[in-house]
């Protein structure tokens, strides 16, 4: 390793498997190392500073998740340093203690759920972050101030103030739209939101600016900023240019995806440039084929401009990416959700060339997605894991029901029945016909 700094690590896992990599991803993410997945038996990429592989079945041994997390930490200590690794262990022991992997899941894709406990669920993550906060800020006056693992530390007060500044804006636009709290005054919240929670945005940056400062090298500090920048309306036009300076540093990099993702994001919603958009989003694609997320912005871009053949070799490579894990335990919120979008597609763009059959094979393909019950397994499944299993007497549910039923919601399944209503009538399939008739009912 060239660089004095562990800046990105490929981590290597079983589909089947994901508790570990989720707990590793998001807490190398949290102290600013970038994280590559790959899947046993598809390996690809390029060099980083350090691979981590998780063994098959390391979910059902004795040792707990945790404790194997602290044994990918001392491998990594020959690797980063005794003084480094003494500070990496110290913040994961505060990430695992407050369940900040728990705090940062799917906080985007959840954020406009209108669902009540989901809303507390962030509440209770920002006193956490915050708890954090407050422990990284009495660690850093404990040490010198040219320790070289400082950088992870400030990446990480960094990581919590940006988490914090994040759930705020959308706790704040919950209320501010009626979709929490509606029964009760809804200034008088906000208000309140605003003496216990509010981050001024400069000091969610001034320690990204001290990484910056001692390591000029370390491209998470300028991906990292840009993400927060576009949050903040004064700075969001200027977010971009912080994580093309990330690009810049990492090179010609497959990991490099998901920043051109998000700048392609950024051409689609923040500052519209349909040509620019669609670049970016390419250059996502031909850094990682793996990045499905800018596959799904390619697809949808060839089918909305009639270009059916190549729309149809897109979905299809959304379905390869992702096919291997949709009936497994495993199979995670995000995933579950571009695999029935795929699917849906698939099926809209073979119903508009006429092919009615095959539409209506791949949107119920669709429906099967939607109601997989497999990752609600009680010891295996990905949702009672990462949402819990305590009761929520408001919702009558258990706390992982609550967030399925919400990420089914988004699904917006009716879109299924009707496409397959419509296919059915033109095929003259009398009975497929009535069944989609009544659910649409």
């Amino acid at each position: 390793m060239q660089n004095k700094y562990v800046r990105c690590i490929k981590i290597v896992h079983h589909p089947a498997e994901v508790k570990m990599y989720r707990m590793l991803s998001a807490f190398f993410r949290f102290v600013g190392i970038f994280v590559c997945e790959n899947l046993i038996g598809d390996e690809y990429g390029d060099e980083v500073d350090w691979i981590s592989r998780i063994e098959e079945g390391s979910e059902d041994g004795s040792e707990s998740l945790e404790d194997r997390v602290n044994s990918v930490l001392i491998e990594m200590e020959e690797q980063v340093g005794e003084e480094d690794f003494e500070v990496l262990n110290q913040i994961w022991e505060m990430f695992n203690e407050y369940d900040l992997m728990r705090g940062s899941y799917a906080i985007d894709y959840f954020g406009n759920s209108g669902r009540k406990y989901i809303y507390q669920r962030m509440e209770q993550a920002i006193e956490n972050f915050e708890s954090v906060l407050g422990q990284l800020e009495l660690l850093e006056q404990s040490r010198e101030e040219k320790a070289w693992g400082n950088v992870y530390l400030w990446m990480a007060k960094a990581n919590c103030r940006r988490r914090i500044y994040e759930i705020y804006t959308m706790l704040w636009s919950a209320i501010d739209n009626g979709k929490y709290q509606k029964d009760l005054d809804p200034q008088t919240q906000l208000r309140k939101l605003y003496e216990e929670h509010y981050i001024d945005f400069e000091a969610v940056i001034e320690d990204i600016q001290k990484v910056l400062d001692k390591e000029p090298q370390f491209f998470a500090a300028y991906a990292v900023r840009g993400f927060v920048k576009e949050i903040n309306e004064d700075y969001m036009v200027e977010s971009v240019d912080d994580i093309k300076k990330a690009i810049a540093l990492i090179g010609d990099k497959s990991y490099t995806s998901y920043l051109y993702y998000r700048i392609g994001r950024y051409y689609e919603k923040i500052r519209p440039n349909m040509d620019k958009k669609m670049i970016y989003y390419r250059k996502a694609v031909e850094a990682d084929h793996h990045n499905f997320r800018a596959v799904y912005k390619l697809a949808l871009n060839e089918q909305d401009h009639n270009h059916f053949t190549e729309a149809k070799e897109l979905w299809e490579d959304i379905l390869e990416i992702l096919g291997i894990k949709w009936d497994l335990p495993s199979s995670q919120t995000v995933e579950c959700a571009y695999l029935y979008k795929a699917y849906r597609k698939l099926g809209v763009l073979y119903n508009r060339t006429g092919h009615y059959t095959k539409g209506i094979e791949f949107l119920k393909k669709a429906e099967k997605i939607y109601n997989n019950k497999r990752n609600e397994d009680s010891k295996k499944g990905f949702y009672p894991w990462m949402f819990g299993n305590n009761f929520v007497e408001d919702e009558n549910k258990k706390s992982w029901e609550v967030y399925k039923e919400a990420a089914r919601l988004k699904l917006q399944i009716q879109k299924v029945y009707v496409a397959i209503v419509d296919a059915s009538a033109r095929r003259n399939l009398q009975d497929v016909h009535a069944k989609y008739v009544g659910y649409l009912a």
